[in-house]
């Protein structure tokens, strides 16, 4: 808990230097500390982190709490002032339209901008269009949504392949990371051999009488830090997931359903499969009169070349299988 406060203080420090909430919270995942936005946003907004106490019960009241602080008011005031200073503070957002969920997503193949979307009320048909003044990349959103869902459609895996699919994922994962599974097996070496050397320091003062206490409680020291060094050693080069062959199974069955998931789901639904299968988004290429992607998720890629996804192949990209495809990144 303590490691957990320290970390978390960094968050202060970093919003006080200027940091963005989103990156700060990137660098908070990358410390151990797994936050979302909101909660960013209530931890900076909460007077407790500052030794204070505020309660229903004391009618709106701000009172000095016994708890020890994790910042000091000063940092609690200053990071509540760059948020009432923001351009955003005060202003109301917005529902995201359920008829345009590849707005912003979406970008033009000519200048790289984001696409907006609109209502042609006499038609009463939505389209998307290029935010950049001039520029002509501009389609029905009903187009785009088909051709949309018929790239879906190209990571669908048929069921007869799940459990090949599955056996080759786990396979590799456990291929690509061999080199952690060796340096695992090493450091369990060093783990038996620390073991050895407390057994003996023990034998040699509580048995046979032949060290000082000083002499064993300085190696029992020296013992205990080399353990936590192997110990997060250990930890960074862990491979073994409890649940892999479930996880594997859930990925594989979802590429089964991508297409209908995203049809059928809401606006929030649809804002998260399409990051997470195109983490960079869309572009739309008016001279093909279609969308192109240059980045898939790789776990998704990897499934769809083994089950021999021909959109891959359409798309000019190997369809064959790759270790590196099941990264910690993907």
């Amino acid at each position: 808990m303590m490691l957990i406060c320290q970390r978390l203080r960094k968050a202060w420090e970093w919003k006080i230097q200027g940091m963005q909430n989103e990156e700060i919270i990137k660098k908070m995942r990358a410390e151990g500390v797994n936050v979302y936005k909101q909660q960013m946003h209530k931890i900076f907004k909460n007077p407790f982190y500052a030794g204070m106490v505020c309660h229903g019960m004391l009618n709106g009241r701000v009172i000095e709490g016994k708890h020890e602080k994790m910042v000091s008011r000063e940092m609690f005031m200053k990071v509540n002032e760059i948020h009432m200073n923001s351009s955003r503070f005060g202003i109301s957002h917005k529902r995201e339209n359920e008829d345009i969920p590849l707005k912003v997503f979406l970008r033009c193949a000519d200048c790289d901008q984001p696409f907006t979307g609109y209502l042609v009320k006499k038609k009463n048909l939505y389209y998307y269009k290029c935010r950049t003044v001039g520029c002509k990349s501009n389609k029905s959103a009903k187009q785009l949504h088909e051709q949309f869902i018929k790239l879906l459609g190209g990571y669908t895996v048929a069921e007869d392949l799940l459990e090949p699919i599955m056996f080759e994922l786990e396979h590799a994962y456990f291929e690509y990371n061999k080199e952690n599974l060796e340096k695992g097996k090493a450091l369990e070496g060093r783990i038996n051999d620390l073991k050895t050397k407390i057994y003996n320091a023990e034998e040699s003062y509580f048995i046979r009488k032949e060290m000082s206490k000083e002499t064993y409680e300085r190696f029992m020291g020296m013992f205990g830090q080399e353990q936590e060094e192997i110990a997060s050693e250990k930890d960074k080069c862990s491979v073994y997931i409890s649940n892999l062959k479930e996880m594997l199974k859930r990925a594989v069955e979802f590429c089964r359903n991508i297409s209908k998931i995203w049809v059928s789901g809401d606006i929030e639904v649809k804002t998260v499969l399409q990051k997470l299968l195109f983490p960079s988004g869309l572009l739309y290429d008016r001279k093909i009169g279609g969308v192109r992607t240059d980045k898939i998720n790789s776990v998704i890629k990897s499934i769809a070349c083994l089950s021999g996804d021909f959109a891959l192949n359409e798309k000019g990209l190997k369809a064959q299988f790759s270790y590196q495809s099941l990264s910690a990144e993907s």
